[in-house]
C-alpha cells in the first residue's frame, strides 16, 4: 500500500464514522491493524468493537442504558483517534513518506532537546524578569545567539512537528515558552508554526489548546500566527470539534471579542486571496511583465538612453516622456494593477522568488517559519568582512521592518545578495536602504495610527510564508494542501460557534462579490437572508445567481427584491434581462416599459425594447423605439443596421436601402454586404444582389460555408417576399463558384 491508497482509506474510515457507520468503520480498521507493526492497536480496536456490541446489546436485548448516548459518543471520539494513530504507524513502518525523515528517531534524544529547552527557558525567565525591553524584544541576552541554543530551537521545531500527541513534557515546555520573557518572538513564532504543522499532521486536542495559549498571551508578532494556525487547524478537523467539548467552550469564551473577530475575518479573507496566487502569479507573468519589458525596449529608442548621460541637464525631465506615456496608456494601467494588488495583500511576488528557494538555508523545513530578525546568522554571514560598515545594519534592520516582502522571501532576497559582486551588492543596498527608509516611515505612521494595519501585514506575510512552504517545498507532495480545503473556511462549524457577529460573515461576503466569487458570495448572503431580510441581500443574491445563469433562481430572488427594494429601475433591467436569456419576451416587454415609465429616454430600455420586439418579429413596434433612439443619439451610427432590417422585413425597401448605405459608408462588415444583396434581389437586381454577396464573401476572407450558413437562415425571409427556394441554393452556389473567379 503506498500513501495515497492509505491516505484513501483513513478519508473512508472518517466518514464512515462521521455518517454514523461504525461497523463498517471497525472492518475497515481491522483491515488497516494488519498493517501495522504496533500490535496494541489491534488490542485497542478489540476493546472498541466490544463495546460497541455492548451498546447494540443495551439498545436491543438488554435493559436500557441512560448513559448510552455519551458511551457511543466517546466511541466515535476514541475510533477517530486510534484512526490517526493506525495510519501513523502504517506511515513510519513501511516508510511511505521521505519527509518523515526529518524527525527524531529516537525518543531519548528528543526528550533530552525538550530538557535542554526547558532549563533554557526557565533560566531566561528568571534573568529577564527584571530587565525585558520596553518593547519587550529582549533578544539581545546573549543566550539567544549563542550555537547550542539555536540548534536547540530548530530541534524543537522537528520534535514538535512529529509528535503525534504531546508529552507532559512538551505541554509544560511549549506552556512555558508561551510566557512573557521566556524566549523571543521569532522563536515563539517559530513554535507556534511547529504546532500548527504537528496539529494539521496528527490531531491531539492539547495542541489546540497550546495555541490558544500562544494567541491569548497577546505577544506580537506572535499571537497573529497563533490565531492563523487555530483557524486553520480547526477548518481542517470541523467534523471533530463536537467530539472535544473543551474547544467549543475555548471558542464561545472567544465570542463579541471584537479583536478576535475582526482578526479571524482578516484570516479568512487573506486565505481566498493566498489561494487566488497561482492565478495572479500567471497574470503577472503574461500581462504586467510583458508590458513592462516592452516600456523598458521602447524608452531605450524613443528616449535615446545611450546619450542621455552625456547630456548637461541631467536633472531635468525628458521632454518627450510625457508624449511618450500618452502614447502607452496601458502600461500606466498594468503598473497601476500591479500596485492595487500588492496594497490589497496580494502575493504579486511568489514568481520573482520562486527560484530562490534553492539556497542549502531552505534544505532545513524549519527555516520556512523562521521570522526575519538582522541577528539571524544567515543574515549575519551575508556582511561578514564587509566593508560597509553601519549602511550593512541599516540595511538587515530595514529588511526586517520592510511590509513589502515575506519573511521567507527576505531571506531568499539576502541570501541571493551574498553571492553577488562587492560593488553590485553595495549599489543595491544602498538603493533598498533609501526605499525603505521612506517607506518604513510611513508603515511606522499607519502603524501608531492603527494597530489593526500592522496585524494585517503580519497575517498577509504568514499567510505568504505559508504558502510557500505548501507549494515550493521538496517534499511538499507528501502532505495535505492547506490551500485545497474544499469546504469554505467561514461555513465551518468552529466558525458559527466562535463568531456571532453577522457583519463578519457579511464583509466576507461582501469581499468575495467584490472579486467577482459569485458562487461563494451566494451562499454567505443566503445565510444571512435568514437574519436579515433585506432588499439588498435578495438583489446580491439573485444577481449571483444570474452570473451563475441560473435565471429561474434569479428571478426568484429579484421579485422577492421588488417587493422590498428602491432602486426598482435597476431591479426591473435586471429582471428583464433574465427573462429574454430565458427566451421569454413577453416579460421582456412587460419590464422594460415599467422601466420606461421610470425614464423615459433612457437610450439602453429603448434599444432592448426594441431588440425584444425584434425577436418577437414585431417589427413595426421594433422600428419605432430603434428611430427613437436615433432621434434621440443622432450619432449612434450602429442603429443603422437595426432600422434597415426592420424596414426590410416590412418592404420598405427605400429606407432599409438608404440606411445600409450610410452603415456602409462609415464602415461596412460582411453582414452589411449580404443585408444589401438580399435587398436588391428581392427588387429584382439581381446584379447588383450578386455583387453585394461577393463583397460579403471577400469581407469574410472567403469564408464560404459562413456564407452558406446565413443564406439558408436568411432562406425563409427572401422566400416570404417572392424569391424562390430553389433559386436560393443555386445563388449560394453560384456565389462560391464566381467569388474565386
Amino acid at each position: 500500500m503506498n500513501y495515497r491508497e492509505l491516505n484513501a482509506k483513513c478519508r473512508q474510515v472518517f466518514t464512515l464514522i462521521a455518517g454514523r457507520s461504525i461497523k463498517d468503520a471497525i472492518d475497515l480498521l481491522g483491515e488497516l491493524c494488519n498493517l501495522c507493526r504496533n500490535r496494541d492497536l489491534r488490542l485497542q480496536l478489540d476493546r472498541h468493537q466490544e463495546t460497541y456490541l455492548n451498546i447494540l446489546r443495551y439498545s436491543f436485548e438488554l435493559k436500557e442504558d441512560p448513559q448510552k448516548e455519551k458511551v457511543y459518543l466517546r466511541l466515535i471520539k476514541s475510533l477517530t483517534s486510534l484512526a490517526d494513530d493506525i495510519k501513523e504507524d502504517i506511515i513510519r513502518s513501511h516508510h511511505l513518506l521521505s519527509y518523515y525523515s526529518n524527525e527524531f528517531q529516537s525518543t531519548l534524544q528528543a526528550d533530552q532537546v525538550v530538557a535542554d529547552m526547558l532549563r533554557m527557558t526557565e533560566r531566561l525567565s528568571l534573568e529577564n524578569d527584571a530587565d525585558v525591553a520596553a518593547d519587550g524584544d529582549i533578544r539581545q541576552n546573549p543566550v539567544f545567539r549563542s550555537a547550542s541554543y539555536r540548534k536547540n530551537v530548530t530541534a524543537l521545531f522537528h520534535v514538535i512537528w512529529f509528535s503525534d500527541k504531546l508529552s507532559e513534557s512538551q505541554i509544560s515546555l511549549l506552556r512555558q515558552i508561551s510566557q512573557p520573557g521566556t524566549a523571543s518572538w521569532y522563536d515563539k513564532s517559530l513554535v507556534v508554526s511547529a504546532l500548527t504543522l504537528s496539529l494539521l499532521r496528527h490531531f491531539d486536542s492539547r495542541k489546540i489548546d497550546l495555541l490558544f495559549g500562544f494567541y491569548e498571551a497577546m505577544e506580537s508578532p506572535v499571537w497573529q500566527r497563533a490565531l492563523v494556525g487555530l483557524v486553520l487547524s480547526l477548518s481542517y478537523y470541523d467534523d471533530r470539534i463536537d467530539y472535544y467539548p473543551e474547544i467549543p467552550q475555548r471558542l464561545k469564551a472567544l465570542q463579541g471579542m471584537q479583536r478576535s473577530d475582526k482578526t479571524v475575518e482578516k484570516i479568512i479573507i487573506q486565505y481566498i486571496k493566498a489561494r487566488d496566487t497561482e492565478k495572479i502569479t500567471r497574470k503577472i507573468q503574461k500581462e504586467i511583465l510583458p508590458e513592462m519589458i516592452k516600456i523598458k525596449s521602447r524608452l531605450e529608442e524613443k528616449l535615446d538612453l545611450e546619450n542621455l548621460l552625456s547630456s548637461s541637464t541631467l536633472e531635468d525631465k525628458n521632454p518627450e516622456w510625457e508624449n511618450f506615456f500618452k502614447e502607452s496608456p496601458d502600461v500606466y494601467s498594468k503598473l497601476e494593477e500591479f500596485t492595487n494588488l500588492q496594497l490589497e495583500g496580494a502575493d504579486v511576488f511568489l514568481g520573482a522568488f520562486a527560484m530562490l528557494k534553492q539556497f542549502d538555508f531552505f534544505g532545513e523545513a524549519a527555516n520556512w517559519f523562521v521570522p526575519f530578525y538582522k541577528e539571524n546568522e544567515a543574515v549575519t554571514a551575508l556582511f561578514s568582512g564587509s566593508e560597509e560598515g553601519p549602511a550593512t545594519n541599516q540595511f538587515a534592520e530595514g529588511i526586517e521592518r520592510s511590509n513589502i516582502l515575506c519573511d521567507s522571501d527576505k531571506y531568499s532576497f539576502c541570501l541571493n545578495l551574498k553571492h553577488m559582486p562587492s560593488l553590485q551588492k553595495s549599489s543595491i543596498m544602498e538603493l533598498f536602504n533609501m526605499e525603505l527608509k521612506a517607506m518604513n516611515e510611513l508603515a511606522m505612521d499607519d502603524e501608531l495610527i492603527n494597530a489593526e494595519a500592522r496585524t494585517g501585514v503580519i497575517i498577509t506575510q504568514y499567510f505568504q510564508d505559508l504558502y510557500r512552504f505548501y507549494k515550493l517545498y521538496p517534499q511538499r507532495h507528501e502532505f495535505d494542501d492547506i490551500f485545497k480545503l474544499t469546504e469554505p473556511l467561514y461555513e465551518g462549524r468552529f466558525f458559527k460557534i466562535w463568531i456571532n457577529d453577522v457583519d463578519i460573515l457579511r464583509n466576507i461576503g461582501e469581499f468575495m462579490f467584490a472579486r467577482n466569487s459569485y458562487r461563494e458570495a451566494m451562499l454567505v448572503f443566503k445565510q444571512l437572508i435568514e437574519s436579515r431580510k433585506n432588499f439588498e441581500l435578495f438583489e446580491k443574491i439573485a444577481y449571483c445567481y444570474e452570473k451563475q445563469q441560473d435565471y429561474d433562481h434569479a428571478l426568484e430572488y429579484y421579485h422577492k427584491a421588488e417587493l422590498l427594494g428602491n432602486n426598482r429601475f435597476w431591479l426591473l433591467n435586471r429582471i428583464a434581462f433574465c427573462y429574454r436569456k430565458k427566451g421569454n419576451y413577453e416579460k421582456v416587454i412587460e419590464y422594460f416599459r415599467e422601466a420606461e415609465k421610470l425614464e423615459p429616454e433612457n437610450l439602453e430600455v429603448q434599444a432592448l425594447l426594441g431588440q425584444a420586439f425584434l425577436e418577437m418579429e414585431n417589427y413595426g413596434e421594433s422600428l419605432k423605439y430603434y428611430f427613437k433612439v436615433e432621434y434621440l443619439q443622432p450619432n449612434n451610427h450602429k442603429v443603422y443596421r437595426p432600422i434597415a432590417w426592420c424596414s426590410f422585413m416590412l418592404n420598405k425597401m427605400d429606407v432599409a436601402q438608404k440606411y445600409l448605405e450610410k452603415s456602409i459608408t462609415l464602415g461596412a462588415n460582411k453582414n452589411d454586404y449580404i443585408n444589401m444583396g438580399h435587398i436588391y434581389w428581392c427588387r429584382g437586381q439581381k446584379q447588383e444582389a450578386i455583387q453585394h454577396y461577393r463583397m460579403a464573401v471577400r469581407t469574410a476572407n472567403m469564408d464560404f460555408s459562413w456564407f452558406s450558413r446565413v443564406m439558408s437562415e436568411d432562406g425563409k425571409y427572401l422566400v416570404s417576399k417572392g424569391i424562390q427556394l430553389f433559386d436560393l441554393s443555386l445563388m449560394i452556389d453560384y456565389i462560391r463558384l464566381s467569388a474565386i473567379q
